[in-house]
């Protein structure tokens, strides 16, 4: 499974709004076709006119945490 963090904007009701939101996929996205999926996904939970700005895949294992760098 491959996790990614998703940054996008939507249509508020006092403008415009910015988001993110973590989103996982059994395969890596790899064209436009998947980033429209997203977008669609994300639409389909109520973000009117939802737009993808961007992606980042996740570190896999995730990082281990406790504030240490």
């Amino acid at each position: 499974m491959f996790r990614y963090m998703v940054s996008f904007s939507y249509q508020a009701p006092t403008g415009i709004g910015f988001a993110s939101t973590e989103v996982t996929f059994r395969r890596k996205l790899r064209s436009m076709e998947d980033v429209t999926r997203v977008g669609n996904d994300i639409r389909s939970e109520g973000y009117v006119n939802a737009i993808v700005l961007g992606f980042s895949l996740f570190a896999d294992p995730p990082a281990p945490s406790g504030g240490k760098n």
